[in-house]
């Protein structure tokens, strides 16, 4: 068979690509229905996700760049701890207190306590100040929030309303990062650490006891993501919406790291379920015709234990009364602002998952 010449093949690409918009606008009437314009939108991000071209996802007609459309009105941040900017340090006020941390009897539940740690060094606040965004910069991102927190109120921060609550038509972007704490990754932390892979023989290691109920859960997590993202899109309908997935914990070949208190088995395992949770969100914003943004590569070489960590190794002795600092195993201000890089790019020069 003859070869093909790299620009005949890409000729081909552009043919088939042309004649697909044509059928379309045949088959559908585009040019003649009333809901052309939804239409036509519908098909050019569909067309977006083949070719992954610069300037695909801007609204037809509207001759904006695709920084320009996410930073024509507000943005907003949603998300949990990965978000928020846990373990960044210099957070907001009235976001680092527990008037809770009495000891008992004189610990009151009904106390006030916010402990959502929104950092000034998070990802979406290093975004803000490097761009000139046309509106107002809304920071809603919480420590230890989950998916029933975008659409709740969360009870274990006072004064946390509803994270949708902040989207309407005027934001132009929406970043998130979102489904680490609803897969319970903290506790398979804790787990691994109590009994790893080299453990207590007659108990179950942290993999036996995660594995499969990770494997289980992933489905179902995906579908009430592919929900949110639609629910945000419907709330912001002019915003550009892009997910965040999960940084590397680990060097891709870890040694024992008796600081961290984890076997290097654990830590191979908890990088590749790492992997998995960010697969099955690039899958669910696919599915729900939102961008994606995959921090994996840029972390390698920076995980705990390497030279130069973009995350926090285990901490003892957090604030209040707690054992373990949370911003243990969190991206530290390096991490947020190389995070916040990939996304600048993902902004100027959109990929679609």
């Amino acid at each position: 068979m003859a070869a093909v010449r790299r620009d005949e093949r890409g000729a081909g690409t552009v043919e088939y690509v042309g004649a697909t918009i044509a059928a379309a606008i045949l088959a559908l009437g585009v040019l003649a229905t009333p809901a052309s314009g939804t239409i036509s939108n519908a098909f050019a991000q569909a067309v977006c996700s083949v070719i992954q071209r610069d300037g695909c996802g801007v609204t037809p007609g509207s001759g904006e760049t695709p920084l320009e459309q996410a930073t024509s009105g507000d943005y907003v941040a949603l998300g949990d701890s990965y978000s928020s900017g846990e373990g960044a340090w210099d957070y907001e006020d009235g976001t680092d207190f527990d008037d809770r941390d009495d000891l008992w009897p004189f610990n009151d539940d009904e106390e006030d306590h916010n402990r959502c740690h929104r950092s000034e060094n998070a990802y979406s606040q290093v975004v803000a100040s490097s761009n000139d965004f046309a509106g107002d910069v809304t920071f809603v991102a919480c420590s230890g929030a989950v998916i029933t927190d975008l659409t709740h109120s969360n009870h274990g921060n006072t004064g946390e309303d509803p994270q949708l609550d902040a989207l309407d038509e005027d934001v132009s972007l929406v970043t998130m990062t979102m489904g680490g704490n609803d897969l319970g990754f903290a506790d398979v932390v804790k787990d691994c650490i109590i009994n790893g892979a080299r453990g207590v023989g007659f108990v179950d290691s942290c993999q036996e006891k995660h594995d499969q109920r990770i494997e289980d859960l992933l489905p179902e997590l995906e579908q009430r993501l592919i929900d949110q993202y639609r629910a945000i899109k419907e709330k912001a309908p002019n915003a550009r919406v892009v997910i965040i997935g999960y940084p590397q914990l680990f060097p891709e070949h870890p040694g024992d790291d008796y600081h961290d208190l984890l076997y290097k088995e654990d830590q191979v395992w908890m990088n590749e379920k790492a992997a998995e949770l960010n697969a099955m969100l690039r899958d669910a914003a696919r599915q729900a015709g939102v961008e994606f943004v995959d921090p994996t590569d840029i972390f390698r070489g920076h995980g705990i234990g390497s030279d130069d960590p973009w995350i926090n190794d285990l901490d003892w002795g957090g604030p209040g009364l707690m054992i373990v600092d949370p911003s243990s195993f969190h991206p530290n201000a390096a991490g947020h602002a190389a995070i916040a890089q990939l996304i600048q790019q993902q902004l100027e020069h959109p990929v679609y998952p």
